[in-house]
């Protein structure tokens, strides 16, 4: 529900995640958090409410605020490397870091009300990708000195999710079914294949098979296969699926509106539903390599370790 309200950018929800937000501490672990990413020197980086950037050096165990020369909401982190890596946010902002997060500067800010930027990724020092509210993308193959906007087939949906599969194609997750694709770093983009009626998507997840996790509205899941044919998942579940991570030994963990877990043991095929102890809603699940599970959300950071496979 966080992602794809306060993350999304839709109006009228946004009120909710702004008054969630100031019930905490601005830049506090339990502030509204809205991504993270865990770096390849196994620091971890998020994001959220009011310009907040927390970094964590001990698996999500304590957290320091880092400053921010913004205070838009930020709503993606993507990073290339140890050292290098991107921000994106409402306000058109994106932010850029070279020392591993420690000082962040603003590269981009369009400054506009209808330009927010809802998911980064950073394929290499020098070529990121953002994509946001009304279709928005934008792509830099220098570092962030130049920016690009190319345009998508999506027409005016909100694009809220990217990622790169194993072969190097990105793909697109947005509003009303949208599913893109690019193979060219995100210069030109085509549709990728999705059920008809397929609802609005919030997830991409890279399973152990190369496949793709496709999730969004209603329990609505399927698997993009390597020939791009679709196969529905079946999952007992109305509410909306917007979070997902894959754990090193394989377990894939979706997460809901409050409550909501759902873990496979089959890549994907199969999921079952499972009680954890946290009852609010998750915008953000990072896996660490003990097993155990970074929830990020209304709650600002929960550490959760999965029950026993049965």
């Amino acid at each position: 529900m966080v992602r794809a309200l306060a993350r999304r950018g839709f109006a009228a929800l946004l009120v909710l995640a702004v008054t969630l937000a100031a019930r905490a501490a601005p830049g506090g672990a339990r502030s509204l958090l809205l991504d993270g990413v865990v770096r390849t020197d196994g620091a971890v980086v998020a994001v959220g409410e009011r310009g907040a950037i927390l970094l964590s050096q001990d698996a999500g165990e304590t957290w320091r605020a880092i400053p921010c020369p913004v205070d838009f909401a930020l709503t993606g982190v993507s990073f290339a490397d140890a050292s290098t890596g991107w921000i994106c946010g409402h306000g058109g902002v994106i932010l850029a870091t070279r020392d591993g997060g420690r000082q962040w500067e603003r590269q981009l800010s369009e400054e506009s009300s209808e330009t927010i930027f809802l998911d980064v990724v950073a394929l290499g020092p020098q070529n990121v990708v953002a994509v946001g509210a009304f279709g928005v993308v934008r792509v830099t193959q220098d570092g962030g000195r130049t920016w690009a906007s190319p345009s998508t087939p999506g027409e005016d949906a909100h694009l809220n999710r990217i990622l790169a599969d194993r072969t190097g194609a990105l793909w697109l997750a947005g509003e009303r079914g949208v599913l893109l694709r690019s193979v060219d770093r995100g210069l030109t983009w085509e549709r990728g294949a999705a059920p008809e009626d397929a609802p609005s998507l919030y997830g991409l997840l890279r399973l152990g098979s190369g496949e793709l996790l496709v999730h969004g509205l209603r329990g609505h899941a399927w698997r993009v296969t390597a020939d791009g044919q679709v196969a529905d998942v079946a999952i007992e579940s109305p509410v909306m699926l917007a979070a997902s991570c894959r754990l090193s030994n394989g377990t894939v963990l979706l997460a809901g509106a409050s409550r909501w877990f759902f873990v496979s043991e089959d890549d994907g095929h199969t999921f079952r539903r499972i009680t954890l102890p946290l009852t609010t809603a998750v915008a953000e699940l990072l896996p660490l390599p003990d097993g155990r599970v970074l929830a990020l959300g209304e709650a600002g950071v929960a550490i959760l370790r999965l029950p026993p496979r049965p």
